[in-house]
């Protein structure tokens, strides 16, 4: 007994005085505990500046677009070998690609003539890839177009401008195929959507000028092109001439359904052929042909087989033998209609979410938009057709007066071509294109200068209000006002 109330004691004694009786004692934090590692694993900047790269007169700084930095070194300097001044997040590391080989800001000298590929470790060691895409050109042009491209997510660009018969610029922004960080460049064919439709109208005034068609033919009359391949087709179709189809002033119903039969669920399937004769049966006429605007994307499908039922060629054909290639264009040409079977330096093409940018038989769309090409011979194209020195020209004067002529019914559209634009592209004739996957626009200016740009994607969304159709339109006024650039003709 005696041994246990000394033991309760000194446990008693012992609780005392590690609380004091009552007060806390704090135990003090050892002075070295290690701090965490640092988690951030971003290159803020990217640059070169002339401190670290002979020749080089100003600092060319980076655009981030995504996770790629895209800069712009002047034409003519060596892009082989230089020195990136960089800044990271604070402790992280730079490496080249998969390798432990660091890059240095300032200090490591790389080739930039092809995409680089950089690996950012943090102290953690988590990891984050960049890449830096470096071109010759001209910065203040080629900010305008990357600042585009981000505000509306488009992974690739290509745009292509000339001047009085001369490839002035030429480049592509971003990637033709994002998956495989294959660069955008100027050999790559884009789909064209409606601008299609320039080269359906070029190849109807190529057989007007032959003496095998006219603008006042009716091809669904009694003894028309058509009227034996679409008998039951209704009544009031007869009245409509190739001038009409040419014009979108067809008389057509636009509550008609469907509104849009090129581009509807319920004809999916269909060849050209049986497209038009499901919807001319189904039409309706709000007004007389010829006296309404109403874009048609029917009436130029039907214009392409009208140049069919003449020449007894593909219409992909004969566009190319009679427009195209007297043009020296080699590229234009229809699209693929899968991923799968894209043609070499075809584009992969990326639609918004809710589309499929490979959901459409692009041969039925040939000739009101199933085409593509490369910027470049959109270019080659326009200054076939500007009417001035410089350039050999396909067309004699009174076809280009005839086709670049604005309609009675409306000042803003010619025989395939926009004109008379409310604000912007003066003195310009155009086209733009839409479909899931592309967005385009080609411009024709009057003075002999001409450009060209064409997306691998699209969104349907808005950016301050202004869609990326009209943003488009707005971007190509701004570059074909742009006129600081090179002189070296790249079509040689």
């Amino acid at each position: 007994m005696k041994k246990f109330l000394l033991y309760l004691s000194a446990i008693l004694l012992a609780s005392c005085v590690m609380v004091s009786c009552g007060e806390k004692i704090n135990t003090p934090e050892p002075d070295d505990k290690p701090a965490l590692p640092k988690t951030g694993k971003e290159i803020t900047s990217m640059s070169f500046a002339p401190s670290n790269n002979a020749g080089l007169t100003a600092v060319c700084t980076g655009f981030l677009l995504f996770d790629t930095y895209n800069i712009t070194v002047p034409v003519g300097y060596n892009i082989g070998k230089m020195v990136a001044t960089f800044k990271t997040s604070e402790g992280a590391k730079v490496t080249l690609g998969n390798t432990t080989t660091e890059v240095v800001s300032g200090e490591t000298e790389i080739d930039f003539s092809k995409l680089v590929h950089l690996t950012v470790t943090a102290e953690n060691g988590q990891k984050k890839y960049f890449y830096v895409d470096v071109r010759n050109g001209v910065a203040a042009f080629d900010n305008k177009v990357l600042t585009f491209m981000r505000n509306y997510n488009l992974p690739g660009m290509s745009v292509s401008v000339a001047d009085k018969g001369k490839l002035v610029y030429s480049r592509g922004y971003g990637y033709a195929d994002k998956e495989n960080r294959e660069r955008m460049d100027r050999g790559h064919m884009l789909r064209l959507a409606s601008v299609s439709k320039t080269f359906c109208s070029m190849s109807i005034q190529r057989l007007i000028d032959d003496g095998k068609l006219s603008l006042t033919d009716r091809p669904f009359a009694d003894g028309g092109l058509l009227a034996e391949d679409f008998p039951e087709i209704k009544a009031g179709n007869e009245k409509i001439t190739i001038r009409n189809l040419l014009e979108h002033q067809n008389g057509w119903n636009d509550n008609a359904d469907p509104w849009d039969p090129m581009f509807s669920s319920a004809t999916n399937g269909l060849t050209s052929e049986e497209t038009i004769e499901y919807a001319l049966k189904r039409y309706n006429f709000s007004d007389e042909p010829g006296t309404t605007y109403n874009y048609s994307n029917l009436g130029y499908c039907i214009l392409g087989r009208v140049i069919e039922k003449i020449t007894g060629m593909e219409y992909e054909d004969y566009m190319q033998q009679q427009v195209a290639e007297p043009a020296g264009a080699y590229t234009v040409q229809v699209s693929s209609d899968t991923k799968a079977k894209r043609l070499p330096m075809e584009c992969v093409f990326y639609a918004p979410s809710g589309y499929n940018a490979y959901g459409k038989n692009m041969k039925r769309l040939d000739s009101c938009g199933g085409l593509m090409a490369s910027t470049d011979d959109l270019v080659r194209v326009c200054s076939a057709i500007d009417g001035l020195d410089g350039y050999p020209e396909i067309f004699p004067q009174s076809t280009l007066d005839r086709m670049f002529t604005p309609s009675e019914a409306y000042k803003r559209y010619g025989l395939g071509w926009r004109m008379n634009h409310s604000s912007l592209l003066p003195g310009c004739c155009y086209h733009t294109g839409n479909i899931a996957g592309t967005a385009s626009l080609m411009i024709r200016g009057g003075d002999g200068h001409h450009i060209a740009l064409v997306n691998n994607s699209r969104t349907y969304d808005s950016y301050n209000y202004t869609s990326l159709d009209t943003a488009q339109i707005i971007l190509g006024d701004e570059l074909w006002k742009f006129r600081s650039l090179p002189t070296e003709d790249l079509f040689e």
